[in-house]
């Protein structure tokens, strides 16, 4: 029998590491909703976002400087690799896949030429440092911190979505991209801000990871299975289906490291599993 102490602990170490599977996964599912691009290149989208926030803290001595600055720079990365090169390869689904596995090998091996190869420890700013009690149990700052940052992107995400106007067009591109472009709209622009919006978010979610990991040219790689599996079980291009899928790998990482250590290495996929077998498009996508 679990005391509400204990509850209360591994459901907010489990919406933690939910909110950061979900940023991890934010961005990739934002573009292939809408390109239907599997952008292969996105973890290591995301170790640059973590390199180049740590490497600007330490340059501008400013955090939140440095968040904005690294996630601003990968979007701008992301919406250039769209347009000289996604661009031309629309319909032809082969040369995109080529294409964005290419991009990881080049991606990767600047920062190993930048940073070098070794892991680097990422030693956490003071108010990072430490922990909160909540309801008579201590939770480290870096939880509190990576929800606080998941539950502002996530409302940030759905207001951009169903309240702007640029929402509007990017949820019409998704559902009919041909009427899209029959009322006037230029949605080779539309789709060049949504890829500079997924490299943000890819930027973030590293600039968030590496203060909860450290830094290690491998993270990329090991970021992206994660993200591949969250957005199937989720429904490929449902961003509200990786929301749902990241918090119940995060709940599943939790009470199964609390209950049965040995299979919480596992977690991931057995709520792969056991989502397929049920609905095999995923929670929300398209059958």
């Amino acid at each position: 029998m679990l005391s509400s102490q204990v509850l209360v602990n591994l459901t907010i170490n489990a919406l933690s590491m939910g909110m950061l599977y979900f940023l991890l996964t934010s961005g990739f599912s934002l573009v292939f909703g809408l390109l239907r691009i599997l952008n292969f290149s996105h973890g290591s989208l995301i170790m640059w976002g973590a390199y180049l926030g740590v490497y600007l803290v330490k340059a501008v001595s400013s955090f939140s400087l440095a968040l904005i600055v690294s996630a601003v720079i990968v979007g701008i990365l992301l919406a250039l690799i769209e347009f000289f090169f996604i661009r031309r390869l629309y319909g032809n689904d082969l040369s995109q896949l080529l294409l964005t596995f290419g991009l990881i090998f080049i991606l990767d091996e600047v920062v190993k030429l930048i940073w070098g190869a070794a892991t680097i420890p990422v030693h956490k700013p003071a108010f990072l440092q430490g922990s909160v009690m909540i309801y008579g149990e201590p939770f480290t700052v870096v939880r509190i911190y990576i929800l606080s940052i998941g539950a502002v992107v996530s409302a940030a995400l759905y207001y951009l979505l169903n309240k702007t106007k640029i929402g509007l067009i990017i949820r019409a591109g998704i559902e009919n991209k041909e009427m899209v472009r029959a009322l006037g709209i230029n949605i080779n622009r539309v789709f060049t801000y949504v890829c500079w919006v997924g490299g943000f978010l890819a930027g973030l979610s590293g600039f968030v990871m590496a203060y909860f990991t450290g830094l290690s040219p491998e993270m990329g790689g090991n970021q992206l299975l994660a993200v591949l599996v969250i957005v199937v079980v989720g429904g490929l291009g449902s961003i509200l289906g990786s929301a749902i899928a990241a918090v119940l790998v995060g709940l599943a990482e939790a009470f199964l490291g609390f209950f049965l250590p040995e299979l919480a290495i596992l977690s991931l996929f057995i709520v792969m599993i056991i989502v397929l077998s049920i609905k095999p498009s995923g929670l929300l996508g398209e059958e």
